[in-house]
């Protein structure tokens, strides 16, 4: 006899739902840090990326400061809704985090590939995405979901 997973009105929620709930949840919390500390610390963060890249006028800095802001609050508050409503056994949370998950390593891999170096931080974001989508992907979290 086969144990099927219980489903969220039964209560008790599978590993692979715990482990994808954490782990995006450690997502939204590494990237909206982030953007809270590249907002605090504005002028500091676009002096470094002139001072880094010769080429870069203050423009361009602020344009690639903006652009790295966007990108962390929205798939940091992505990956936040998606931990909250898929610890409540919401399919559709299920989606949103694979989504958040898949596009943010796609364009972290796309950055660290073009940059030709990668700092702590995209690994992390990396390794994260990785998990969250190999987790989310498990047969456990998907019919825990339904």
């Amino acid at each position: 006899m086969s144990a099927r997973p219980s489903s969220p009105s039964t209560g008790a929620m599978p590993t692979s739902v715990r482990v994808s709930v954490g782990v995006l949840a450690a997502l939204a919390l590494l990237l909206l840090l982030s953007a809270l500390l590249t907002t605090l610390a504005w002028d500091a963060v676009v002096d470094a990326i002139v001072d880094a890249q010769s080429d870069q006028s203050r423009s361009e800095a602020v344009t690639v400061v903006q652009v790295n802001l966007a990108q962390s609050v929205v798939f940091g508050l992505l990956s936040a809704v998606s931990a909250f409503f898929l610890a409540r056994g919401r399919g559709w949370a299920r989606w949103s985090g694979l989504v958040a998950g898949g596009l943010l390593g796609l364009i972290t891999l796309g950055a660290t590939l073009v940059t030709g170096g990668i700092a702590v931080t995209s690994m992390l974001v990396l390794v994260l995405c990785a998990a969250a989508v190999a987790s989310l992907l498990s047969r456990t979290t998907a019919a825990w979901t339904r």
